[in-house]
């Protein structure tokens, strides 16, 4: 046989686009090295859709292709039951007086701020996993109090402080070896409750912080955070109210943004109109200071990782103790309000980063998954034989439908096959990023309680389903009245892990028969505050498209918005559209889940008779 002659041109290797790393995605969507790097590091590596959309609003930033670096921080922060209790103390604390324990969430700070390039993201995570044994976990970090009228703070008994301070230098020396200098925290270890307060605030501070136990469950995570470094030495506002410019000097405003002012510049403002710079698009103007609200700076900063590093299974330490002998952090006149612990040293520069703490509660609310009848339209007469047994006939269709009247399947479709695996994606997703989930409710109708069934498989959990007819959308896309939904002991017949003794909020008796925009969005803002009200810990929520915006709008201090955005907005949020809510320092706010979104293209359907 003849030998095949070498190829003088062989096609060179390619590389699988399910291979693809983010950056190598961005590369090939024609985005420079640069900037891809910087918008996969604002963006915390949490994938391409992220990091293009930041591109996207970045594009007059006038940062966007200068070598600046970001600024990252490592902290020990307290999840749990002591860190809403923090976080209340925070809010309380606020409404006295704003110190600089209100511009952060609160932590031990590990590693001070330092710099590294945007391509070394990944790096400093990895370096980060690599210094913790999970094997090894310790099983709290115990406290005590201290309390002097320039000070008030936690700190770190002495049987965890060597642990946590050989965290730091590990750390430390990790990002020595990647060429990064950073300087480890070796002095004492503490949580800063508040500092610099006006003296006459002292009794009262002082009342609220001898309220806080300790004893009560508690566990500690590493959390790496970044920040632009356009923030150093800025107070961080949120825009409450949206501002289109009639200068042209002048910063648009969108609300939920995040406005970077320069210290001092508030004060100094003689026309209410100050300059500073969008955390949404990078660009810098004017606005009107009344606008916007000062808020904390680590609401603007990005996650980077959170890894757990006690395992407290009790939850309970030993009550705090005063320690009148300890001595408070050194202060001086000159020192930044703005310091993370009301420490300001020359190795810990003032600093700050962009994504929201993730001690505080959080609601997660999801849209179902995909539905039968919107995918095949009137399925049910070409699904059910005569004798009233079901026949799959597409693979996209379920492979088995409750039992219950055939046409109560009109207004209740239940999910294909295809919106299942999105929801036990979502579900896998929400367990890879460390999601802790509480408690879960779902609107009554079967879409939705299929959904939640299987994004509580992906998360391994077995916490039963709370059915809230509440949830259930605008009614006035139901002219013919609420569907005939599946009772609980149906539900509970056809396998689905409901929670049978729970007394919905807003009984479907009660659901009114015709109802407009506004009372939609009334009855689902009176929902979600009695759900927040009645439970304890993180909320899963799965609805309707609309009830991403119906359950946060006012929430968050929105508006009600006029029916027709209501019907617009609901059209573009697409199956398995996820959404969180955070509680910060001034409430509730949103935020972008911590895992990618699900696309997938439009799949029709084959014809083999083409063949022939």
């Amino acid at each position: 046989m003849a030998t095949l002659p070498p190829r003088k041109n062989p096609t060179p290797t390619k590389i699988l686009k399910q291979h693809l790393t983010p950056l190598q995605t961005l590369l090939q969507l024609g985005f420079p090295k640069h900037r891809a790097e910087k918008a996969l590091a604002a963006t915390g590596h949490r994938g391409v859709q992220l990091a293009s959309d930041w591109l996207v609003a970045h594009v007059r930033d006038p940062t966007l292709d200068s070598d600046t670096h970001r600024q990252y921080v490592l902290y020990a922060c307290p999840t749990g039951e002591l860190a809403e209790q923090l976080m209340r103390f925070w809010s309380e604390s606020k409404e006295l007086v704003w110190n600089g324990t209100h511009n952060y969430v609160p932590h031990i700070t590990l590693v001070s701020f330092f710099k590294a390039p945007d391509e070394s993201t990944e790096e400093l995570v990895n370096a980060l996993e690599s210094i913790v044994n999970q094997d090894e976990l310790s099983d709290n970090i115990e406290l005590e109090t201290y309390i002097s009228p320039n000070f008030m703070g936690l700190f770190v008994k002495e049987v965890n402080t060597e642990w946590l301070k050989n965290i730091a230098i590990c750390y430390a020396n990790k990002l020595s070896s990647l060429g990064i200098s950073a300087e480890p925290q070796i002095k004492s270890l503490h949580l800063t409750l508040a500092y610099q307060f006006p003296s006459n605030l002292y009794q009262q501070l002082r009342l609220m912080v001898e309220k806080l136990t300790l004893v009560c469950p508690t566990n500690w995570e590493l959390r790496l955070y970044s920040r632009d470094s356009r923030l150093q030495n800025a107070h961080v506002h949120k825009v409450t109210h949206p501002h289109m410019p009639r200068e042209h000097d002048e910063l648009e405003l969108r609300v939920g943004d995040y406005i970077y002012i320069p210290e001092g510049a508030c004060s100094l403002s003689t026309d209410g109109w100050v300059e500073g710079v969008s955390w949404l698009t990078g660009i810098s103007g004017h606005l009107p200071l009344n606008h916007t609200k000062r808020t904390a700076e680590s609401d603007s900063w990005t996650l980077h990782s959170t890894i757990q590093i006690t395992d407290n299974k009790s939850g309970i330490l030993k009550k705090e103790e005063i320690s009148p002998t300890r001595k408070p952090p050194i202060l001086l006149s000159s020192d930044s309000i703005d310091s993370p612990d009301g420490v300001a040293t020359a190795t810990e520069p003032i600093e700050a980063s962009e994504a929201p703490p993730s001690s505080s509660r959080q609601i997660f609310i999801c849209r179902h998954g995909e539905r039968v009848d919107f995918t095949f339209g009137a399925w049910i007469r070409y699904c059910f034989e005569s004798n009233g047994s079901y026949v799959r006939r597409d693979l996209n269709m379920p492979k088995e439908i409750p039992s219950r009247n055939i046409q109560d399947f009109r207004n209740d479709s239940p999910l294909t096959t295809v919106g299942e695996v999105q929801a036990s994606l979502v579900g896998e997703a929400m367990k890879s990023s460390s999601i802790k989930i509480d408690v879960a409710f779902t609107s009554p109708s079967l879409r939705c309680i299929q959904t939640l069934a299987h994004i509580l498989k992906g998360l391994d959990l077995n916490i039963p389903m709370k059915i809230e007819p509440g949830l259930i959308e605008w009614l006035a896309w139901y002219p013919n009245g609420v569907p005939v939904w599946m009772t609980s002991e149906e539900l509970i017949k056809a396998g689905f892990n409901v929670d049978k003794s729970y007394n919905p909020i807003v009984k479907a008796k009660d659901l009114p028969l015709k109802e407009n925009a506004a009372q939609y969005y009334e009855r689902s803002y009176e929902l979600i505050k009695q759900i927040i009200e009645n439970t304890v810990g993180n909320i899963l929520i799965v609805a309707h498209a609309a009830s991403l915006a119906a359950c946060t709008r006012q929430l968050t201090g929105g508006k009600v918005p006029p029916a027709s955005e209501v019907t617009r907005l609901a059209q573009r949020v697409p199956y398995l559209a996820c959404l969180t809510a955070r509680e910060g320092l001034d409430g509730w706010q949103l935020h972008p889940p911590p895992f990618p979104p699900i696309t997938h293209t439009s799949n029709t359907r084959f014809d083999w008779k083409v063949l022939l």
